[in-house]
């Protein structure tokens, strides 16, 4: 065999051995490859889920976050409701710790607003005045009332059936107005009696003053009187006294006056 023929024998034998050792590294890798991939599976997280106010269900994911567990188990979302992620009894506040755990609970908290408004009626009061312008326990209305109209608007927080906020304002729609009344302020005639005669209706004074409430002739006379004062009995004489205060009021009695 020549020179020639040899090394192109020994070269295809190379070549042989070189395609064999790529093929026997190509499998290799395939094989690592698959390895790996199997290695890289992990079991599905264990979870609980508990949406609004029923009991919560163990279901197995392999989504890492709350809201994917609740995609693939089909719960709808309003843009009130909240999630919440619960571990070991306590709720996740860490963005860097949501990533879903065994035992993690994943809770939906079902939030609804209702608001309402109702129109109250509001009874308007009544304010007494005494006044000496009026006879004794005589009454006159001189405003009337008027009942009052207000609006009161309730704002309430609904969360999973249970109402955990509420806001209540109120505004006058009317106020009301108080009815006024006057009323004519009962008289002490007693006591007026006892400062001008010490409550003798037979009393005179030298000055020419008579009676319990110590008239003079002119002005006993002026109210309907007759005779002398301090002979008319002591009805008599409180009722003359009475005529004499509608029309002056105090003024006939400057010192015990006051007592009335």
């Amino acid at each position: 065999m020549s020179v020639r023929a040899i090394t192109r024998v020994v070269r295809r034998s190379s070549s042989v051995i070189l395609a064999g050792a790529l093929v026997v590294g190509a499998g290799s890798l395939a094989a690592n490859a698959v390895g790996s991939d199997v290695l890289q599976t992990s079991a599905p997280t264990t979870v609980k889920l508990k949406v609004g106010s029923r009991d919560a269900d163990p279901v197995d994911t392999d989504a890492s976050r709350a809201r994917g567990v609740l995609e693939q188990n089909g719960v709808e979302l309003s843009r009130h409701d909240k999630i919440e992620l619960l571990r070991n009894g306590h709720l996740v506040q860490s963005k860097d710790r949501r990533e879903l755990r065994d035992g993690d609970l994943v809770k939906v908290v079902r939030v609804w607003h209702k608001e309402h408004t109702r129109t109250v009626r509001w009874d308007h009061k009544t304010q007494t005045r005494s006044v000496s312008s009026l006879p004794p326990g005589k009454r006159k209305v001189v405003r009337e009332g008027r009942d009052g109209i207000r609006k009161i608007h309730v704002t309430a927080e609904v969360r999973n059936g249970k109402v955990v906020d509420r806001d209540v304002r109120k505004r006058w729609e009317r106020k009301p107005r108080p009815r006024v009344v006057l009323v004519g302020s009962r008289l002490n005639w007693g006591a007026l009696a006892n400062c001008e005669s010490g409550g003798n209706p037979r009393a005179v004074n030298p000055a020419g003053y008579y009676g319990l409430y110590q008239f003079d002739l002119g002005t006993w006379r002026s109210v309907g009187g007759s005779g002398m004062p301090h002979h008319a009995s002591a009805g008599e004489q409180t009722h003359r006294a009475q005529i004499l205060y509608s029309q002056r009021g105090r003024s006939p009695w400057p010192n015990c006056g006051r007592l009335l």
